[in-house]
């Protein structure tokens, strides 16, 4: 018995699932990247953008009050901010500082051009510790200059909290992914485990075994029911080339054990030429006989091989009946049988005509040759409506008894009412390869009396 290698830890990386979990892991977590990417982007954009929103309406609201309360207006807005969120300068027409919590005017609000800028060095403070900030410079009708700043902490600390998500959740997103790799690698390492021990079996010789299979339609199923119908396929096949074999044996012995005795015993009756020449044409023909038996065999191998399929071609099934018919008219009369044929024409089918006359016309020598004196044979060729054509050959012999239908399409297997006829057994067997080389269907039911062998050319 081959050798089990037992599956180790080791192979999980070399594993399909595992390598597919994996990718589907990366894709995943490309996925988390590329969403939360986006989140953190436009979260940034919004939050500055609120803060953009509030610098411009606290500068209009500041336009809005008289010359006289807007020193008070800077002084309440410092000291209303507990945090220290806003910076606000107020600087006269010549320069002086007039209100507000800022050492001097940032070198990005210069211009004082009414537009807000980024302060990436926060804005000048007694602060010990400034943080970026987004200012904003606008010049007075006076001549003064009015700057306010809020402290961007806010967007900072939801970039924060958002990496910090990314981060747990690219943990997450790979502790998942491998841990799903090795729960998916571990059961499909044990399926094919399952499926090495039984292919081992089988390559042993037991044919009998069959991969296990699950019941859940999966893919491992769908290639275990495959290949459990191959394996029943191959045995069926061994097991009929077994049969073949102790059946050829079996009806080749008493033919060659005629001919040898024959010929024994014309040897010792010495120098008649006459009792030589009778023993001889008895030799000839036991070696027809088995010749006829060879080349019946070669002749199902032949069709069996499917290469027949290559030559097929229109074929008109009435033209086919009517010689078939024709053939074996003669035949039956001269056994005392009645013989009619009812053909009716019907559609062409593609095949082998050849083919189809020889296992046309085996069924008809059966029929002939298994029908007492006094018996009928018929032959019939009609078409349903929407159907396929079919051939009918019915006959008032002894017919076939429902337990022996399907061994009697077997090689070398013959019914007990034909072991005193004249055969080999592989004439039913030679129609059955040709009707299942053009995929046709070949069914046997009861003639009461006799038997009915029906072809469904479709």
């Amino acid at each position: 018995m081959p050798r089990i290698e037992r599956f180790r830890l080791a192979d999980l990386p070399r594993t399909t699932a595992f390598r597919m979990t994996l990718l589907f892991g990366v894709l995943m977590i490309t996925a988390v990247v590329l969403v939360l990417g986006i989140v953190y982007w436009r979260t940034g954009v919004f939050l500055t953008r609120r803060l953009d929103d509030t610098l411009m309406r606290e500068t209009e609201e500041f336009l809005h009050t008289s010359p006289l309360e807007q020193r008070t207006h800077i002084e309440n807005l410092v000291d209303s901010d507990s945090r220290g969120y806003w910076k606000a300068l107020l600087l006269a027409p010549d320069g002086r500082m007039l209100a507000g919590n800022l050492d001097a005017l940032p070198p990005e609000l210069q211009g004082a051009d009414g537009r807000v800028h980024s302060l990436p060095h926060g804005a000048p403070a007694a602060l010990e510790h400034p943080r970026p900030a987004r200012g904003i410079a606008r010049r007075l009708a006076d001549g003064g200059v009015l700057v306010l700043a809020l402290r961007t902490h806010e967007v900072h600390e939801v970039r924060e909290l958002i990496l910090r998500a990314m981060a747990a959740g690219l943990a997450g997103s790979v502790g998942l992914a491998l841990a799903g790799g090795l729960v998916l690698s571990f059961g499909t390492l044990r399926r094919i485990e399952a499926i090495h021990r039984a292919s081992a079996t089988i390559m042993a010789g037991d044919l009998s075994q069959r991969l296990p299979t699950r019941g859940s339609g999966d893919d491992f199923d769908k290639l275990a029911a495959i290949v459990n119908a191959m394996l029943a396929k191959i045995e069926g096949l061994i097991t009929d080339v077994k049969a073949a074999g102790d059946n050829i044996a079996h009806d080749l012995r008493t033919p060659l054990t005629r001919l040898r005795t024959r010929l024994e015993g014309a040897l010792r009756r010495g120098g008649d030429v006459e009792a030589h020449r009778a023993a001889m044409e008895d030799a000839i023909a036991d070696t027809d006989q088995i010749l006829a038996t060879f080349r019946a065999l070669l002749r199902i191998a032949e069709v069996e091989d499917g290469r027949r399929r290559a030559g097929f071609a229109p074929v008109e099934p009435a033209a086919l009946a009517s010689a078939a018919s024709e053939l074996y008219e003669p035949l039956a009369a001269a056994r005392d049988l009645s013989f009619t044929a009812d053909i009716q024409p019907t559609s062409v089918v593609t095949g082998d005509a050849d083919l189809l006359f020889e296992a046309l016309g085996n069924l008809l020598d059966n029929a002939i040759k298994f029908t007492p004196p006094g018996g009928a044979v018929s032959l019939t060729l009609h078409q349903g409506a929407g159907q396929p054509p079919e051939i009918m050959v019915r006959d008032t012999g002894p017919g076939i008894s429902a337990e022996q239908r399907q061994a009697m399409f077997r090689r070398f297997t013959r019914g007990d009412h034909a072991r005193h006829t004249p055969g080999n057994g592989l004439g039913l067997s030679l129609v059955a390869a040709v009707v299942q080389l053009h995929g046709f269907q070949l069914d046997v039911s009861e003639g009461r009396p006799g038997c009915v062998m029906r072809i469904t050319l479709g």
